[in-house]
């Protein structure tokens, strides 16, 4: 019980939640659907917290690409065609909507009402933004055209560029951490096992783990495994850590 109990304080120091700086909630109609990594569910659901730390962590499953930037280039279809900004906004959103992403559809009723009441397309894509860097982006260069007279179309298209070069350095980001993350769960589950080798060997845990030695060196390498793996996870962390520009 003592092992077993060591080895869930390792784990939960490894496996513990970090926020991630600069995150904000999303609004309610576009919470969770705007993002690449958004699943759909509520950011407060035990599922939605259980896919984050796997996507975190492990890595599991692959993150599923944004629609911002296919909407602003098809926008930007629209408005070289001569279509009003508004008109061109919700005609990109009824083209690039699918059924298992409803961001474009809730998109297109937010920019109806708007467009209702007289107001522009950046200030709707700003109020929907929050929570979402992508749409934040885009909204900051549709305001653009709003407020300064800046040609649309161009301003779309350069941001569906950004964006897709945005999203290609965080694949390569993705891959160059891979080997180091995978270092680090090597190491880290490889001394876990202990007892489940001693169980495939046909050896008694408790006699393996029994004395009081083997229980002082267990626990001292389960919290050394903890502290390695917070400090493995600081270095990869701020070697990806994109580089300011002074």
């Amino acid at each position: 019980m003592t092992v077993i109990a060591a080895g869930l304080v390792a784990l939960a120091v490894v496996l513990w939640p970090r926020g991630r700086p600069g995150s904000r909630p999303g609004r309610a109609g576009l919470e969770g659907v705007g993002s690449p990594a958004g699943g759909g569910e509520p950011s407060g659901s035990g599922l939605a917290r259980l896919r984050g730390l796997l996507r975190r962590e492990v890595r599991f499953g692959r993150a599923r690409r944004g629609w911002v930037a296919d909407f602003a280039e098809l926008a930007a279809v629209g408005l070289d065609a001569g279509l009003p900004s508004a008109e061109a906004a919700r005609l990109a959103c009824t083209v690039g909507a699918t059924s298992s992403d409803p961001g474009p559809r809730l998109l297109a009723a937010r920019l109806a009402e708007v467009d209702a009441l007289g107001g522009g397309v950046g200030g709707c894509l700003a109020d929907e933004a929050p929570g979402d860097p992508d749409l934040t982006f885009l909204a900051a260069a549709w305001q653009l055209t709003d407020e300064f007279g800046v040609a649309a179309a161009p301003a779309a298209r350069t941001a569906a560029e950004v964006l897709r070069e945005r999203a290609a350095a965080e694949d390569r980001r993705t891959v160059l951490a891979a080997g180091p993350r995978a270092s680090m769960w090597l190491l880290t589950l490889l001394p876990l096992s202990g007892p489940l080798v001693a169980v495939l060997l046909g050896l008694p845990v408790t006699e393996v783990y029994g004395g009081v030695a083997a229980l002082g060196a267990t626990a001292v390498g389960c919290v050394l495994t903890g502290v390695g793996w917070l400090w493995s996870r600081a270095l990869v962390r701020r070697a990806l850590r994109p580089a300011e520009v002074g």
